[in-house]
């Protein structure tokens, strides 16, 4: 239940920072009810008058505290070793733990409303209620609790599961081709919650937000995912900023070194300054370089202050399996560093990727560090292509969407022309074409083997997370056009360079991934078809 300053004040933080400097005086400040979070005991029209918590909240009271910019009255539930547990009281099953910098005051007093003849509705019995509300309180959340469970049971059987990634896939797609019609009519069929998580988990908030405010749609469904997706929106804007200034480091630590480097992925869109690419944060920066020039490179960033960390013991391990080096660390705040000495790790792929490859696809880029190298947006695309592979994160498909609907078709046939010539993992590399080319609405050749690949990897982004993340057994089957390959057996070995971090050989574990990969195989193809 929120409390909202009666004073007509537009601006949320002065209505708070005036009922603070009212409480500072010994005034007693008025603030009207509204919501329901507090039913039935506190309920519009009423006001609640306003005392200072000069001590620790006692259970029962009602707690007036700032969150994200507005005021919220719940009352105390518990307190234990300094913590503050809040709760409305037609919300048992959702407590809060608000920090001791956010209280603004204690009710002292309920009246039925503004009127200046109102009475006090805050009587013995009211008070006794309430104290019944907070010491009941986990009581009273358990069959909200049981019922939560109960539908999280029935929404785990395959056939009457969610489809919120397919959901994704539509609000992207519209994202992509500038079309507000296809967004809002993709919001209003979605499961808002899991539709919330599964853009957090492949990197869509940012993006989604951006939509969300250059589409205007209205209704609840915008509303909720608007407030579910905007912590992590601003996070991800606000790392953005923050990474301009830190590529520019790079970038001067590299360039007085005199090694050869060119700027990957985000941190050549952040050092552009490309439209759009502060809503893409990334966790690090990549660097390719030269394979004979990787430790002169290493060794001018360590000059700066970087280091590689808890990655130093590995760092053999990385050079023997990772196309980078380990990630190397600021002396303070700050983006790691992986310096590449190819787009793809050994032995993934028969395409060369490395800086002599390359070299024709890299064009000059001024920045605030001055001019340096990024790759084309041929080179781009490609790049974006391979780190698609197993289709993992939407957040990279979307990108080489927007990419490939702004390239010519004599770029997108070259594009094609270099997906054909891969001899190892062809399928997938061109699944990751041809699955962005459908964002963007553009003509990509596919093929049977592809659009069986890209139905399971729908399935597989929907189906229980514990599963989805063991599924490689299923991976390697449709990667290699249900056969048993070569490839199968890479993604099924944990040793195998496709993992993200190899690990040591053990058949139990090699069991255990086909035992889970047949479970995830079969949940996937019981579930039912796009709704």
């Amino acid at each position: 239940m929120s409390a909202a300053a009666r004073p007509p004040i537009e601006n949320p933080q002065t209505a708070i920072a005036a009922v603070k400097m009212l409480l500072g005086t010994r005034s007693v400040p008025r603030l009207a009810m509204q919501g329901t979070s507090m039913l039935p005991l506190l309920r519009e029209p009423m006001v609640l008058e306003l005392e200072p918590v000069v001590a620790s909240p006692a259970r029962g009271d009602i707690l007036v505290f700032e969150d994200e910019g507005k005021l919220v009255a719940h009352r105390v539930t518990k307190v234990a070793n300094g913590i503050v547990e809040t709760c409305g009281d037609a919300r048992p099953w959702s407590p809060e733990y608000p920090a001791f910098a956010t209280f603004v005051g204690k009710v002292k007093s309920v009246l039925a409303s503004d009127a200046p003849e109102a009475r006090r509705v805050d009587t013995g019995i009211f008070h006794l209620r309430g104290a019944l509300y907070a010491r009941t309180r986990a009581l009273r959340a358990l069959p909200f609790r049981a019922t939560a469970q109960v539908r999280r049971v029935a929404n785990a059987i395959p056939w009457r599961r969610k489809r919120p990634y397919l959901a994704l896939i539509d609000l992207m797609a519209a994202t992509v081709r500038n079309d507000p019609i296809a967004f809002r009519v993709a919001l209003d069929g979605a499961d808002m919650p899991a539709l919330a998580a599964t853009a957090r988990r492949h990197g869509c908030t940012a993006m989604l937000l951006e939509a969300l405010r250059a589409f205007q749609p209205e209704g609840f469904a915008a509303a909720y995912l608007r407030q579910s997706l905007q912590r992590g929106g601003r996070s991800a804007v606000l790392l953005s900023l923050v990474a301009k200034s830190s590529v520019a480091a790079v970038v001067t630590a590299l360039g007085k070194s005199g090694v050869p480097f060119a700027l990957l992925k985000g941190a050549a869109r952040l050092y552009g300054n490309e439209a759009g690419a502060t809503l893409h944060a990334s966790g690090d920066f990549d660097v390719l370089v030269p394979p004979d020039r990787l430790e002169g490179a290493i060794a001018a960033l360590r000059e700066e202050g970087y280091g590689e960390r808890q990655y130093a013991a590995k760092r053999q391990r990385y050079l023997e399996h990772h196309h980078h080096a380990a990630p190397l660390f600021p002396p303070g705040l700050g983006f790691a560093v992986e310096l590449h000495t190819a787009l793809a790790r050994p032995g993934t792929l028969s395409t060369a990727l490395d800086w002599e490859a390359l070299r024709h696809r890299m064009v000059p880029v001024d920045g605030p560090a001055g001019t340096v190298l990024c790759l084309d947006r041929e080179g781009t695309a490609l790049h974006l292509g391979v780190h698609a592979i197993g289709l993992h994160r939407l957040r990279d498909s979307v990108l080489l969407a927007q990419l490939l609907g702004v390239m010519t078709p004599q770029e997108r046939a070259g594009l094609h022309a270099a997906v054909a010539q891969e001899r190892i993992d062809q399928l997938r590399l061109g699944a990751s074409f041809a699955f962005a080319s459908r964002l963007a609405g553009v003509p990509w050749p596919s093929n049977v083997a592809v659009d069986r690949y890209l139905d399971w990897v729908g399935r597989r982004e929907d189906v229980p997370l514990y599963f989805a993340q063991r599924s490689q057994l299923a991976e390697g089957w449709y990667a290699a056009d249900r056969r048993f390959t070569r490839l199968g057996w890479q993604v099924l070995d944990p040793r195998s360079g496709l993992d993200e971090e190899p690990r040591a050989r053990s058949w139990w574990r090699i069991s255990g991934r086909v035992l889970a990969g047949a479970c995830a195989l079969g949940y996937a193809r019981s579930m039912r078809a796009r709704p």
